[in-house]
């Protein structure tokens, strides 16, 4: 059994594989940019494939042995498998993307909620149909039917928990009059300990906005004025808490708990909320390097308030000049960044960051890439775009500087004086109220 393939345009020279059981090995591609790797200790289920930020499941069963062909340009459209086990891995990959451009062009969440619930419905049946077929002439193992029904299902059920947030707005005391009485009834079908999709993307990008619905259902419960600005920590403290009571599976259970307290402590504008956080995750987790991951998280967040200098992270100019970070500032500067598996956020940050320079003539804008990425690669991505080298930089050591400042979500921004000094580390770029903070700094 094996696992191979070759990679065009690739962003560095290796790809990370986990197994079910979270093992990981390091395949390093050779002159022509391909890999190969046998099993002598193979696991059946899911298993991650990981390039340049980029990420892909895969089922491999007994006797699988699969060639793969991507094109980083275009990650997830260009993946095709080859040999053994391939046709159902195809299938999987197709059907996601199907989804996906199933509701980006529907407008789902503009349908009021009757008709959403009946559109649902009938997409579910359809896609389910689609397999059944699929089966018939391609007889398959009990464990790929399951996950390719459950990336049907969990994709829906997806949409049906962020429906209120994206349609109706969770504030809105009009909801439970608005929503069918059987709008939550896929709610009986949920398994939250399934091990077999324990590392499978749509399984995890439904528990989610699930435990988020789930703890908002609480708060309105528990609070006479129901406000999540206001309500914040003890409404993602009932998020611990549910996942802790829901979820015995520690893979699972330790993972929604990291990425929850992750994603509060990021944009807390409190260090006593976030302390109050983190000792509630401390008694909850079970995995030890993701409590020594949160306790530096929270340890560099604390250096990154308002008023402190900004960490002496080393920096690349397009002359392959290092330099201190604090050493390129002439003004008040935002600092946003990009990642090389993210084209579209590289481009939309640019043109974003290029229309608030129009606005702001006195605030200076600089991109940093975030990658390991040789420098004639990454000037060759900014000229390609003709954007103004003068401000773009990347980091020395990037896997350094992003646990250093925090940036664990893309479109975060840190907002700095002429000094160095940050004035706000908490903004997003994209952010409907990134201009007011802006006006505040002129």
């Amino acid at each position: 059994m094996f696992i191979g393939g070759d990679i065009i345009n690739p962003i560095n020279n290796y790809v990370v594989l986990y197994d079910p059981n979270g093992q990981v090995d390091t395949l390093y591609l050779n002159s022509d940019n391909k890999f190969l790797h046998y099993f002598t200790d193979f696991k059946k289920g899911i298993h991650s494939f990981v390039h340049g930020g980029k990420h892909q499941s895969l089922l491999l069963e007994d006797n699988d042995s699969i060639m793969m062909h991507i094109n980083t340009q275009d990650f997830d459209g260009s993946l095709n498998f080859n040999g053994t086990g391939a046709k159902k891995n195809n299938y999987l990959t197709k059907l996601i993307l199907k989804l996906e451009k199933q509701n980006s062009k529907n407008n789902l969440y503009k349908q009021d909620p009757q008709n959403f619930h009946v559109t649902i419905t009938s997409e579910i049946t359809q896609n389910s149909e689609d397999l059944n077929l699929f089966l018939k002439e391609n007889p398959s193992s009990d464990l790929f039917e399951k996950i390719a029904l459950s990336t049907i299902k969990y994709h829906y059920f997806t949409k049906k928990e962020l429906y209120p947030h994206r349609s109706l707005g969770l504030i809105s005391s009009t909801i439970s009059k608005k929503i069918p009485s059987n709008f939550y009834d896929f709610r009986k079908e949920i398994v939250y300990n399934d091990k077999d999709l324990k590392d499978f993307y749509p399984y995890y990008n439904f528990l989610f906005p699930h435990i988020n619905n789930l703890s908002f259902e609480q708060l309105k419960a528990d609070q006479t004025i129901c406000n999540l600005q206001s309500n914040n920590l003890k409404y993602t403290n009932y998020k611990l808490t549910l996942v802790d009571s829901l979820i015995s599976n520690p893979l699972i259970k330790n993972n929604l708990l990291k990425y929850t307290v992750r994603n509060f402590i990021s944009n807390s504008k409190s260090i006593d909320k976030s302390y109050i956080l983190y000792q509630s995750y401390l008694d909850k987790s079970t995995n030890f390097k993701d409590k020594i991951y949160i306790k530096n998280l929270f340890k560099n967040i604390q250096g990154l308030q308002p008023g402190h200098q900004l960490p002496p992270i080393e920096v690349v100019d397009n002359k392959n000049i290092k330099s201190n970070i604090n050493s390129i500032f002439n003004n008040t500067t935002v600092l946003y960044f990009w990642d090389n598996a993210n084209r579209y956020h590289f481009e939309n940050s640019h043109i974003k960051a290029k229309t608030l320079a129009s606005l702001f003539p006195e605030i200076t804008f600089i991109a940093i890439n975030i990658n390991s990425i040789h420098t004639n690669a990454w000037k060759n991505l900014i000229y390609t775009k003709q954007y103004n080298l003068e401000n773009e930089y990347r980091f020395s050591n990037p896997s350094f500087a992003k646990k250093r400042l925090a940036i664990n979500y893309i479109k975060k921004v840190l907002i700095v004086d002429k000094k160095g000094i940050i004035l706000n580390a908490t903004a997003d770029l994209f952010d409907s109220n990134f201009e007011k903070i802006l006006e505040n700094f002129k």
